[in-house]
Parts: structure tokens; C-alpha cells; sequence
């Protein structure tokens, strides 16, 4: 399975040892190299029709058993033989393209999953701050309760805000284990706490349509389908070439059994060979490749549309993000003094026991909020930096940790 191997010694998960091990290890690119290599063998296999072939068989008539041989080498194939080699390369360059899907898809999906886990964890953070907060403030107001300063709908109130706030742990938990079960499936084992890198070198681009572009350079599943279109064109050749016949020159030699007086037993010979194929098979072979290379360059369009949508709707959360890191920043920081500002107002007689709680509870989701910027804004990066190629495996160079 090619398991992420950290050193036993190593307390910290960076982002780019879990890319790495995606990027070299995950299942879907072994198999994706796997057919690759398939394919280079069969190109060879493919180029050696170029050379003599040999056969043989055994005769058996009238009581006697005669054993040919024959060697034949092609001499005039129509292009039957530079067409399917041809065909068998460009099958090649589809298996060679389809290594760089696997990666890409395998780096974007440990990306994002990476940065989920670090997102709910941070939630899972703050969850239990906010339990933490509900449980002290539940107890003071129990307090207040038995000494008859405060009603007791107002215990009510707080043990009803507990319960939520522990529900919400529980589902922030249960969300961040399948999270980390998905970041295992794409990186393998993860042996120690996962750390952000410190900085990423990512510079946004000027225009749209050169982000676009680079997409469209950097697409593995792009250039699979451009494969795909020449592999479709070489089959039309090699279809093509079926209704005309081939020319080979050969040698027989026979054992045993009857031959004619004066004949020898080894001969050298040209021989015209020709398969027509049942009805007009050949010709719908023609036809079938010209509407498969269709398909592909119509699913060739529309890859390229979804690539620009990709590309365009990446950079504008991209945008949006770092236009809500500050905000989110300040919320947090305001909604922590109005809750220790409210609670000193209740104490005074100035604020009900529903305005501290209400606060409390916009503490909290300050809290997650500014979690979902903050990573939300460093997946988006690492995003389009896939995207675009300017993260790869080996080194990665434009994540610092």
C-alpha cells in the first residue's frame, strides 16, 4: 500500500509530508503507473511486427502427417504497421497522462482534507472552551439561585445553553473523525499532531485568463483527453488501413508426409494477404473511431469550461476570504469583551441572564468563524497552487514549515 513512514522521533505532521506521501504512495497513482508501464510494453510488443514472425503447424491428410514452418516478413503493409504503432504510443501518452490526474487529484484531496482536520480541530477547540464557559457560568448562577437573588428559569435557561453546547461538541467530535479518516485514505497513517505550514509563498495572479491558462497547462485530466483525441486518430488510421491488403515475402519448409516429384521441400515465396472482416466491418470501425475522437473533443470543450469556472470561482473565494480574515479577527476579539462585560452588567442589575448567555454564544461562533477563515484561507492557496502547479512533490518548495 506504500504507507506514510515518519520518523519515530517526529511529534509534528507537516502538510508537506502528507502531499508527498499522497503524491508518491496513494493507491490510485501506483495503479496509474502500473498501466503506464503496461502501456510502454505494449508499444514494444507493437514494434516488433515490424520483424520477421515465425510459425508452424502440423498437417494431417490421407494417412501421412506433414509438419511447415514458415518465416514471414512484412514488405507492404499499407501503413497497417507504423498506424498501429502509432495507435499503441499515443495509448502510452493517454496512461502517462493519466499518472498526472492521479497526483493532482490525490495532492488536492490530501490538501483539503489536511486543512478540514485542522479546521474542526480548531472548532473542536473552541467547543470545549465554550462548554468550559457554559459549565461556569451554569454554576453561577445555581448559586445566585439558592440564595433567591435570581429565578429559576434562569437556571433553566443556562442547563437548556449546556445541553446545546455539548451537543455541538459531540457533533464538532464526530465530524472531525471522519475528516481524519479521509486525510488516512489519501495520505496514509498520521503519526503526530498536524502543523500548518508557517508560511506559503503565493503570489495572486494579475489576470484571470493567465490563471486560467496555467490551469489548463497544469491539468492532468486535460492532457489525458488530448491523448485521448490523438489515440482516436490513430485509430481511424488503423482502421483504415484493414481494407487493403498486405504484402509478404516468406519461407516454408515442410517434413514428412507426400510431396510432388521434383519439388523441394523449402520454399521462398511473396504472398498478397487480405481480411475483408464480416460485411462491412471495416468500414464501420472507421466510422466508430471518427465518432469516439468526436466524443473526446466535446468532452475536451467541456473540461476546459469546468476548468475555467474552477479556476475563476477559486480565486474569488480566495479573494473573499482575505477579505473577511480581518473582520473575523476583530469579531472575535470584540465578542470576548462583551461577554465578560455582560456578565458584569447582570451582576449590577443592567443585563438579563439571556443577554450573557446570547453573548457567550456569539463568542463561540466568532470563534468558529474566524477557524473557518483562517484555514478556509490557506486551503484555498494550497488549492490553486495545485491547480496551477506551483506545488509539486519534490521538493515543495512553496510551503515553508
Amino acid at each position: 500500500m506504500g504507507l506514510l513512514s515518519l520518523p519515530a522521533w517526529s511529534a509534528e505532521v507537516t502538510l508537506a509530508q502528507l502531499l508527498e506521501s499522497a503524491y508518491v504512495h496513494h493507491p490510485s497513482v501506483l495503479q496509474a503507473r502500473n498501466q503506464a508501464r503496461a502501456a510502454g510494453f505494449e508499444v514494444e510488443a507493437t514494434r516488433w511486427s515490424r520483424y520477421p514472425s515465425l510459425s508452424s503447424e502440423l498437417r494431417s491428410a490421407t494417412g501421412s502427417t506433414q509438419s511447415v514452418a514458415k518465416l514471414e516478413q512484412p514488405v507492404w503493409t499499407a501503413g497497417k504497421i507504423p498506424a498501429r504503432i502509432a495507435l499503441s504510443e499515443s495509448n502510452e501518452r493517454v496512461a502517462q497522462a493519466a499518472i498526472e490526474e492521479a497526483q493532482l487529484t490525490a495532492l488536492s484531496q490530501a490538501a483539503t482534507a489536511f486543512y478540514e482536520v485542522l479546521r474542526l480541530q480548531d472548532r473542536l477547540q473552541s467547543a470545549d472552551s465554550n462548554v468550559a464557559e457554559h459549565e461556569r457560568l451554569l454554576a453561577l448562577i445555581e448559586r445566585r439561585a439558592k440564595a433567591e437573588v435570581t429565578p429559576p428559569a434562569d437556571v433553566t435557561l443556562a442547563q437548556a445553553r449546556m445541553q446545546q453546547a455539548v451537543s455541538e461538541r459531540i457533533q464538532i467530535h464526530r465530524q472531525l473523525e471522519s475528516a481524519q479518516v479521509t486525510l488516512v485514505q489519501w495520505a496514509g497513517p498520521v503519526q503526530g499532531a498536524l502543523r500548518s505550514p508557517k508560511t506559503i509563498h503565493f503570489s495572486r495572479p494579475v489576470a484571470l485568463s493567465a490563471l486560467q491558462d496555467r490551469v489548463f497547462t497544469q491539468s492532468g485530466q486535460r492532457k489525458r483527453l488530448l491523448a485521448q483525441i490523438e489515440s482516436a486518430e490513430a485509430q481511424v488510421k488503423v482502421s483504415q488501413t484493414q481494407i487493403y491488403p498486405s504484402l509478404m515475402a516468406g519461407y516454408q519448409h515442410s517434413w514428412g508426409g507426400q510431396v510432388p516429384a521434383g519439388t523441394d521441400r523449402g520454399q521462398a515465396y511473396l504472398s498478397l494477404q487480405f481480411q475483408s472482416g464480416a460485411g462491412l466491418s471495416a468500414q464501420s470501425g472507421v466510422q466508430a473511431a471518427v465518432s469516439r475522437k468526436a466524443a473526446n473533443q466535446q468532452e475536451l470543450e467541456t473540461l476546459e469550461r469546468q476548468l475555467a469556472s474552477q479556476a475563476a470561482s477559486a480565486l474569488n473565494e480566495l479573494d473573499a476570504l482575505q477579505a473577511q480574515v480581518a473582520p473575523a479577527q476583530a469579531l472575535q476579539a470584540g465578542t470576548t469583551e462583551i461577554v465578560e462585560s455582560y456578565l458584569r452588567q447582570y451582576q449590577v442589575g443592567r443585563k438579563n441572564w439571556l443577554d450573557v448567555l446570547n453573548a457567550q454564544r456569539e463568542k463561540t461562533q466568532a470563534l468558529f468563524s474566524l477557524a473557518d477563515t483562517r484555514f478556509g484561507l490557506q486551503q484555498a492557496q494550497v488549492r490553486l497552487m495545485i491547480l496551477t502547479g506551483d506545488v509539486t512533490s519534490r521538493p515543495l518548495n512553496a510551503l515553508h514549515d
